[in-house]
């Protein structure tokens, strides 16, 4: 398992960070630069389109409540809906409290550079998707990048359709299923011991979700369309109001998490000392990965949302498209993150944790476990709980004497070791002071949990009661991506099967425990759905222009749509 771990942290901080174990081979990950550029590429030859339609595209959102034209399986606004439904989820909550425990604020500067181009990306995919979408035999509506690369490209490009499903289906296992009942199940256990002093087991849990899943997404895509169009709009505006409130008790501080943020970005913050150890890359390469994991922007999965929308017009829906994106990232990941940065409360961290995980990125080994099998090592949280982990004095009194003799000869070889943090190693009382929730050993959903609660009485339900909506909803949403993706490879009669399939890899989800892995698994998921979705949008920009170009109108004067295509020979 350990050889393993080590695999999915080397080929994940490659693709984003450039690193190959501890060589740098480029300075920023190739999918940092090719998403970028990509997404710059676009929003230059679309002529700053997202930013100068923006107003009437929030019109369209609104007009498309109702159905506006015959083609399509859901309406538009039930097509952003649920492309919001996987878009707004754990990374809206977690994912951004992972980009700052990584990179640092500046990483959220990079995540709002992420959503301004990959408005452009989003208005691409979709508009791309509505062009090329098909009509199957049953009169089911199918769309998405592999049908606009299959229609636009050729057959010659069919290897890249199935390169791209293939991605989707391992992005939908990992982020959108696996990432997303695992932090349900993190957030879920964190208030059950914090509020009520029990320990939820994960099973339980896991039960709770699958079976909550499967009543949404037996009915397909209409039952999905129908939940997400209630649903999303109702939780993304009860939780930006409470992040709102929050922001107003602590306006003072607003203007300098601001300027932490900007500071942060471009290493100015960390030259004046007030956020060492974090590095400009550091923050591009969170704030990048974190940000594509939050709006997907690029990845390919909203079109496939997208494709089911009950228009004719490619340009209508590829605006609705963008505004996903701006509510996604610029809107509620900035709230969370400004509630993070803002929240200030009696928050620790553990000292020891922090040299352990200093001795271990530096190549130290961990010691054999005594007793264990021959080469089982131990990881670094069985010797080094966080200041906030269940039962940490129990393994502190356990591994004590060997997570101190881990630091001594670890110091011995010239690493960087404090007398405090020997002495947490062994004294689970010996604990640091800091002002913040994401300055803390905390994970993920947690860190934003502790900054609600310290927000205001009560505060700590936010989190858990959001993040169950977020990723519930996020669930089923990629529930349909997975579907789709399946339907192109093997067929239509995949459908229903793979539903059942996909209650069960929710549940797997549940019981994961090791979640920095499966973090870093979902950043490797996500890379290889947008890669070939990038792909084929370079190769098919010259038709995004001309969409562009005739606002989705004919030499007619009618909609360019599709002319739902019957399924290729």
């Amino acid at each position: 398992m350990e050889s393993i771990v080590e695999l999915i942290t080397t080929v994940s901080g490659f693709i984003w960070g450039g690193t190959w174990g501890d060589v740098r081979l480029l300075p920023v990950g190739p999918l940092a630069i090719v998403l970028l550029g990509t997404g710059t590429f676009m929003m230059f030859r679309l002529g700053g389109r997202p930013l100068k339609r923006f107003v009437p595209a929030l019109k369209e959102v609104w007009d498309g409540r109702k159905a506006q034209g015959d083609d399509g399986a859901i309406t538009p606004w039930q097509a952003l809906s649920t492309a919001l439904s996987g878009q707004v989820g754990t990374g809206n909550l977690a994912g951004v409290a992972t980009a700052i425990t990584l990179g640092g604020p500046g990483a959220i500067f990079w995540m709002w550079v992420v959503a301004l181009f990959g408005m452009a990306l989003a208005f691409s995919e979709s508009s791309l998707a509505i062009k090329y979408r098909e009509v199957d035999e049953y009169g089911r509506i199918n769309g998405g990048p592999m049908y606009y690369i299959k229609n636009g490209l050729g057959k010659n490009w069919g290897w890249l359709a199935i390169i791209f499903c293939l991605g989707t289906l391992f992005s939908a296992s990992a982020t959108g299923s696996m990432i997303q009942a695992n932090s349900i199940t993190e957030a879920a256990q964190e208030v059950g011991s914090a509020s009520f002093g029990i320990s939820i087991p994960n099973w339980l849990i896991g039960v709770v979700i699958a079976g909550l899943v499967f009543a949404v997404i037996i009915g397909g895509i209409k039952s999905i369309g129908s939940v997400a169009g209630k649903v999303v709009p109702v939780m993304a505006a009860l939780y930006v109001l409470i992040a709102f409130l929050v922001l107003v008790a602590n306006a003072d501080k607003v203007p300098g998490a601001f300027m932490q943020i900007i500071g942060s970005a471009f290493g100015w913050q960390e030259a004046a000392g007030g956020a060492a150890g974090y590095g400009v890359l550091a923050a591009i390469r969170a704030g990048i990965a974190r940000g594509l994991f939050s709006n997907e922007a690029g990845q390919g999965s909203a079109p496939i949302a997208h494709a089911a929308a009950q228009t004719k017009n490619p340009v209508m829906q590829g605006e609705i498209a963008m505004i996903g994106v701006f509510i996604d990232t610029i809107v509620i990941c900035t709230m969370t993150a400004l509630v993070i940065l803002t929240v200030q409360g009696d928050f620790k961290k553990s000292p020891a944790l922090m040299a352990a995980n200093t001795c271990a990125a530096a190549g130290y080994e961990l010691p054999e476990i005594p007793g264990g099998e021959p080469g089982m090592r131990y990881s670094v949280g069985d010797l080094f709980p966080s200041a906030y982990e269940d039962g940490r004095e129990g393994i502190i009194a356990a591994n004590g004497p060997t997570a101190q003799s881990y630091l001594l000869a670890c110091q011995a070889e010239g690493v960087e070791v404090s007398q405090e943090a020997l002495d947490a190693a062994g004294n689970p009382d010996v604990l640091i002071d800091v002002a913040h929730a994401w300055e803390t050993d905390a994970n993920s959903a947690a860190i934003t949990t502790r900054a609600y609660g310290a927000a205001f009485p009560g505060g700590e339900w936010i989190v858990p009661i959001a993040l169950f909506f977020f990723a519930f909803t996020t669930i089923i949403g990629w529930s349909y991506y997975g579907e789709q993706a399946a339907t192109y490879l093997v067929g239509e009669w995949a459908t229903h099967p793979f539903r059942y399939v996909w209650v069960l890899v929710v549940f797997a989800g549940a019981m994961v425990t090791n979640t920095d892995a499966l973090w870093l698994l979902g950043d490797i998921a996500n890379a290889s759905m947008a890669f070939p979705n990038l792909i084929a949008i370079l190769a098919l920009s010259g038709v995004v222009i001309a969409l562009h170009r005739t606002n989705g109108e004919g030499e007619d004067g009618h909609p360019v749509h599709d002319e739902s295509r019957p399924p290729a020979e």
